[in-house]
Protein backbone atom coordinates (compact mmCIF):
# COMPACT_ATOMS: atom_id res chain seq x y z
CA UNK A 1 0.00 0.00 0.00
CA UNK A 2 5.97 -1.81 -13.98
CA UNK A 3 3.81 -2.26 -15.68
CA UNK A 4 0.81 -4.23 -14.96
CA UNK A 5 -1.55 -1.09 -14.08
CA UNK A 6 -1.20 1.48 -16.12
CA UNK A 7 -2.12 -1.61 -16.60
CA UNK A 8 -4.74 -1.70 -14.80
CA UNK A 9 -6.66 1.25 -16.25
CA UNK A 10 -6.65 0.36 -19.54
CA UNK A 11 -8.52 -2.06 -22.45
CA UNK A 12 -6.34 -3.80 -24.97
CA UNK A 13 -6.41 -4.11 -28.40
CA UNK A 14 -6.85 -6.84 -30.80
CA UNK A 15 -4.71 -6.75 -33.84
CA UNK A 16 -5.78 -8.04 -36.69
CA UNK A 17 -3.03 -9.42 -39.26
CA UNK A 18 -3.51 -9.97 -43.08
CA UNK A 19 -2.65 -9.44 -46.10
CA UNK A 20 -3.51 -7.02 -49.07
CA UNK A 21 -5.19 -8.19 -52.50
CA UNK A 22 -2.70 -7.25 -54.37
CA UNK A 23 -0.45 -9.53 -52.08
CA UNK A 24 -3.04 -12.17 -53.20
CA UNK A 25 -2.95 -11.61 -56.70
CA UNK A 26 -1.18 -13.82 -58.83
CA UNK A 27 2.48 -12.83 -60.26
CA UNK A 28 2.45 -11.83 -63.79
CA UNK A 29 5.13 -14.01 -65.55
CA UNK A 30 8.13 -12.25 -67.23
CA UNK A 31 7.69 -11.70 -71.37
CA UNK A 32 9.42 -13.15 -73.79
CA UNK A 33 11.37 -11.00 -76.39
CA UNK A 34 9.41 -11.34 -79.64
CA UNK A 35 9.57 -14.38 -81.84
CA UNK A 36 10.25 -14.78 -85.64
CA UNK A 37 8.61 -18.40 -85.49
CA UNK A 38 4.61 -18.30 -86.26
CA UNK A 39 2.65 -18.50 -83.03
CA UNK A 40 1.88 -21.53 -81.59
CA UNK A 41 -0.80 -21.83 -78.54
CA UNK A 42 0.42 -21.12 -75.41
CA UNK A 43 1.26 -24.48 -73.24
CA UNK A 44 -2.01 -24.94 -70.44
CA UNK A 45 -0.19 -23.96 -67.09
CA UNK A 46 -1.19 -25.09 -63.89
CA UNK A 47 -1.10 -23.62 -60.21
CA UNK A 48 -0.04 -25.23 -57.16
CA UNK A 49 -1.96 -24.41 -54.23
CA UNK A 50 1.54 -23.71 -52.83
CA UNK A 51 2.23 -20.73 -55.30
CA UNK A 52 -0.49 -18.66 -54.07
CA UNK A 53 0.14 -16.82 -51.48
CA UNK A 54 -1.93 -17.43 -47.88
CA UNK A 55 -4.03 -15.13 -45.44
CA UNK A 56 -2.23 -15.28 -42.55
CA UNK A 57 -4.77 -16.35 -39.81
CA UNK A 58 -5.79 -13.56 -37.40
CA UNK A 59 -4.72 -14.24 -33.35
CA UNK A 60 -6.92 -15.44 -31.21
CA UNK A 61 -7.40 -13.62 -27.99
CA UNK A 62 -9.44 -13.47 -25.20
CA UNK A 63 -10.23 -11.94 -22.07
CA UNK A 64 -8.97 -12.63 -18.78
CA UNK A 65 -9.12 -11.75 -14.92
CA UNK A 66 -5.71 -10.64 -13.19
CA UNK A 67 -5.08 -10.68 -9.81
CA UNK A 68 -1.86 -7.99 -8.91
CA UNK A 69 -0.60 -8.39 -5.27
CA UNK A 70 0.69 -5.56 -3.74
CA UNK A 71 1.82 -3.76 -0.50
CA UNK A 72 1.72 -0.17 1.25
CA UNK A 73 4.39 0.64 3.48
CA UNK A 74 5.84 3.95 5.47
CA UNK A 75 9.03 4.37 7.32
CA UNK A 76 7.36 2.59 9.75
CA UNK A 77 8.41 -0.88 7.85
CA UNK A 78 12.19 0.62 8.17
CA UNK A 79 14.65 -0.61 5.19
CA UNK A 80 13.30 -2.67 2.77
CA UNK A 81 14.62 -4.46 -0.19
CA UNK A 82 12.54 -4.31 -3.03
CA UNK A 83 14.34 -6.61 -5.20
CA UNK A 84 13.22 -9.33 -2.98
CA UNK A 85 10.16 -7.86 -2.89
CA UNK A 86 9.32 -8.02 -6.03
CA UNK A 87 10.95 -11.62 -6.48
CA UNK A 88 8.16 -12.83 -4.08
CA UNK A 89 5.39 -11.90 -6.61
CA UNK A 90 4.18 -8.39 -5.77
CA UNK A 91 3.90 -6.07 -8.50
CA UNK A 92 3.01 -2.76 -6.85
CA UNK A 93 3.00 -0.49 -4.20
CA UNK A 94 1.60 2.57 -2.62
CA UNK A 95 3.79 4.49 -0.27
CA UNK A 96 2.96 6.72 2.46
CA UNK A 97 4.21 10.06 1.27
CA UNK A 98 2.76 13.03 3.24
CA UNK A 99 0.32 13.72 6.35
CA UNK A 100 -0.86 17.35 7.14
CA UNK A 101 0.04 20.03 5.71
CA UNK A 102 3.64 19.94 6.33
CA UNK A 103 4.82 16.25 7.09
CA UNK A 104 7.02 14.31 4.65
CA UNK A 105 7.68 10.67 5.61
CA UNK A 106 11.50 10.32 5.45
CA UNK A 107 11.21 6.96 3.34
CA UNK A 108 9.20 8.17 0.49
CA UNK A 109 11.65 9.58 -1.89
CA UNK A 110 14.25 6.78 -1.32
CA UNK A 111 11.50 3.95 -1.04
CA UNK A 112 9.86 4.93 -4.59
CA UNK A 113 12.89 4.87 -6.37
CA UNK A 114 13.97 1.85 -5.09
CA UNK A 115 10.53 0.47 -6.13
CA UNK A 116 9.96 1.56 -9.54
CA UNK A 117 14.23 0.50 -10.13
CA UNK A 118 12.89 -3.36 -9.45
CA UNK A 119 10.01 -2.99 -11.89
CA UNK A 120 6.54 -2.27 -9.15
CA UNK A 121 4.20 0.53 -9.73
CA UNK A 122 4.17 2.52 -7.03
CA UNK A 123 1.89 5.42 -5.86
CA UNK A 124 1.95 7.83 -3.49
CA UNK A 125 -0.76 8.36 -0.88
CA UNK A 126 -1.15 11.67 1.59
CA UNK A 127 -2.45 10.98 5.37
CA UNK A 128 -5.39 13.13 5.52
CA UNK A 129 -5.18 15.35 8.99
CA UNK A 130 -8.79 16.20 9.83
CA UNK A 131 -8.25 19.66 11.24
CA UNK A 132 -6.51 20.97 8.36
CA UNK A 133 -7.78 22.77 5.08
CA UNK A 134 -8.01 20.58 2.73
CA UNK A 135 -6.71 22.32 -0.24
CA UNK A 136 -3.58 22.79 2.16
CA UNK A 137 -2.68 19.58 2.66
CA UNK A 138 -2.91 18.58 -1.23
CA UNK A 139 -0.22 21.49 -2.28
CA UNK A 140 1.70 19.58 0.25
CA UNK A 141 1.54 16.36 -1.17
CA UNK A 142 1.55 17.67 -4.93
CA UNK A 143 4.37 19.41 -4.12
CA UNK A 144 6.40 15.98 -2.29
CA UNK A 145 4.80 13.76 -5.66
CA UNK A 146 5.78 15.53 -7.93
CA UNK A 147 5.00 15.32 -11.57
CA UNK A 148 3.74 12.10 -12.65
CA UNK A 149 3.90 9.60 -15.26
CA UNK A 150 2.46 6.97 -17.17
CA UNK A 151 3.98 4.23 -14.63
CA UNK A 152 2.68 6.17 -11.72
CA UNK A 153 -0.23 4.69 -9.80
CA UNK A 154 -3.02 7.57 -9.03
CA UNK A 155 -2.29 9.47 -5.78
CA UNK A 156 -4.23 8.37 -2.76
CA UNK A 157 -6.08 9.53 0.40
CA UNK A 158 -5.97 8.03 3.63
CA UNK A 159 -9.11 8.56 5.87
CA UNK A 160 -8.64 7.63 9.51
CA UNK A 161 -9.72 8.96 12.87
CA UNK A 162 -6.53 7.83 14.66
CA UNK A 163 -3.86 10.75 15.05
CA UNK A 164 -5.41 14.01 13.44
CA UNK A 165 -7.54 16.00 16.10
CA UNK A 166 -8.89 16.03 19.59
CA UNK A 167 -11.82 17.29 18.19
CA UNK A 168 -12.95 16.09 14.48
CA UNK A 169 -15.48 18.54 12.51
CA UNK A 170 -18.73 17.53 11.69
CA UNK A 171 -19.24 15.50 8.96
CA UNK A 172 -20.48 18.21 6.43
CA UNK A 173 -17.28 20.15 7.13
CA UNK A 174 -15.09 17.33 6.88
CA UNK A 175 -16.63 16.38 3.73
CA UNK A 176 -15.96 19.95 2.10
CA UNK A 177 -12.25 19.70 3.09
CA UNK A 178 -11.98 15.97 1.69
CA UNK A 179 -13.71 17.23 -1.28
CA UNK A 180 -11.48 20.42 -1.77
CA UNK A 181 -8.07 18.22 -1.29
CA UNK A 182 -9.52 15.43 -3.76
CA UNK A 183 -10.19 18.21 -6.56
CA UNK A 184 -6.96 19.84 -6.04
CA UNK A 185 -5.11 16.86 -6.20
CA UNK A 186 -6.52 15.80 -9.40
CA UNK A 187 -6.31 19.11 -10.80
CA UNK A 188 -2.80 18.95 -10.35
CA UNK A 189 -1.65 15.82 -11.25
CA UNK A 190 -4.23 15.17 -14.13
CA UNK A 191 -5.35 11.58 -12.05
CA UNK A 192 -8.17 11.09 -10.72
CA UNK A 193 -7.32 9.81 -6.92
CA UNK A 194 -8.08 6.91 -4.96
CA UNK A 195 -10.06 7.22 -1.66
CA UNK A 196 -9.28 4.78 1.52
CA UNK A 197 -11.71 5.00 3.96
CA UNK A 198 -10.82 3.02 7.87
CA UNK A 199 -13.65 1.33 8.48
CA UNK A 200 -14.21 3.10 11.82
CA UNK A 201 -13.90 6.74 9.85
CA UNK A 202 -16.43 5.41 8.00
CA UNK A 203 -18.38 3.85 10.37
CA UNK A 204 -18.11 7.65 11.98
CA UNK A 205 -18.84 9.60 8.99
CA UNK A 206 -20.68 7.76 6.24
CA UNK A 207 -19.01 8.94 3.70
CA UNK A 208 -18.54 5.92 0.87
CA UNK A 209 -21.40 7.02 -1.04
CA UNK A 210 -20.94 10.89 -1.11
CA UNK A 211 -17.50 9.92 -2.62
CA UNK A 212 -18.87 7.04 -4.87
CA UNK A 213 -17.36 9.07 -7.89
CA UNK A 214 -13.89 7.75 -6.60
CA UNK A 215 -12.70 4.77 -7.05
CA UNK A 216 -12.37 3.20 -3.37
CA UNK A 217 -9.53 1.64 -1.49
CA UNK A 218 -11.32 -0.77 1.03
CA UNK A 219 -10.09 -2.66 3.92
CA UNK A 220 -11.66 -5.70 4.61
CA UNK A 221 -9.96 -8.61 6.67
CA UNK A 222 -12.44 -11.43 7.42
CA UNK A 223 -13.22 -11.91 3.21
CA UNK A 224 -14.40 -10.01 -0.22
CA UNK A 225 -15.22 -6.34 0.40
CA UNK A 226 -19.17 -5.66 0.37
CA UNK A 227 -18.76 -2.49 -1.10
CA UNK A 228 -17.55 -1.79 -4.44
CA UNK A 229 -13.84 -1.72 -4.78
CA UNK A 230 -10.92 -0.31 -7.10
CA UNK A 231 -8.23 -1.61 -4.04
CA UNK A 232 -9.06 -4.98 -1.72
CA UNK A 233 -6.81 -4.56 1.06
CA UNK A 234 -6.82 -8.21 2.73
CA UNK A 235 -4.43 -8.12 5.83
CA UNK A 236 -2.06 -5.96 7.57
CA UNK A 237 -0.13 -8.58 8.72
CA UNK A 238 0.98 -10.15 5.92
CA UNK A 239 4.62 -11.75 4.93
CA UNK A 240 6.82 -10.94 2.06
CA UNK A 241 10.32 -11.61 1.38
CA UNK A 242 12.12 -7.71 1.58
CA UNK A 243 10.35 -6.67 4.40
CA UNK A 244 11.30 -7.33 8.28
CA UNK A 245 7.81 -7.42 10.57
CA UNK A 246 3.72 -7.72 9.28
CA UNK A 247 3.01 -5.33 6.47
CA UNK A 248 -0.75 -4.27 4.76
CA UNK A 249 -0.91 -6.89 1.68
CA UNK A 250 -3.62 -5.65 -1.08
CA UNK A 251 -5.18 -6.73 -4.37
CA UNK A 252 -5.94 -4.88 -7.49
CA UNK A 253 -7.87 -7.10 -10.22
CA UNK A 254 -7.43 -5.94 -14.06
CA UNK A 255 -9.12 -7.22 -17.30
CA UNK A 256 -6.46 -7.70 -19.63
CA UNK A 257 -6.81 -9.18 -23.85
CA UNK A 258 -4.51 -12.05 -24.41
CA UNK A 259 -3.62 -14.74 -26.82
CA UNK A 260 -5.19 -17.75 -26.47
Amino acid sequence: MRRVLGVMLTGAVVLVVGCSSDDRAPKTPLQSPPSTHSPRAPAPTTTSPQDTERPRPIPQRKEVRVKHRGVDASHHQGAIDWNAVANDGVSFAYLKATEGTTYTDPTFAGHRAAAQDAGLEVGGYHYFQLCSPGVDQARHFNSVLGDLDGDDLPPAVDLELAGSCPTPPPRAILLAEVRAFLEQVEATTEREPVVYLYPEFEEEYGVAGALGEYRQWVRSLDGRPDREWWIWQQTDSGSVDGIAGPVDVNLIWTRETVAR
